[in-house]
């Protein structure tokens, strides 16, 4: 008796929207919704942001480098004083 009711339920999500949409999915197969386009101007993207995230890293530690060098360059100077304790 209750695989009638599976049945009916199974005849009703399949004459709704959802497995109209469903059905049209596994006839085009799995790349003709435009998912496989998608994915890769996706993974693009990622890419490129990547990309650019390490050039501005390795900017920063350039600066960085720069600033430890300076800071270095006036303390053997005598233009900074050593570091003491704050009060």
């Amino acid at each position: 008796m209750e695989w009638i009711f599976m049945a009916i339920a199974l005849v009703i999500v399949a004459k709704s929207p959802l497995g109209t949409a469903m059905a049209e999915r596994i006839r085009q197969g799995p790349q003709a919704a435009g998912g496989g386009a998608r994915f890769e101007e996706f993974a693009a993207q990622i890419t490129e942001d990547h990309r650019l995230l390490r050039e501005e890293v390795a900017e920063l530690a350039e600066r960085v480098d720069f600033a430890e060098r300076t800071l270095t360059a006036m303390r053997r100077s005598g233009a900074l004083p050593d570091g003491g304790s704050r009060t």
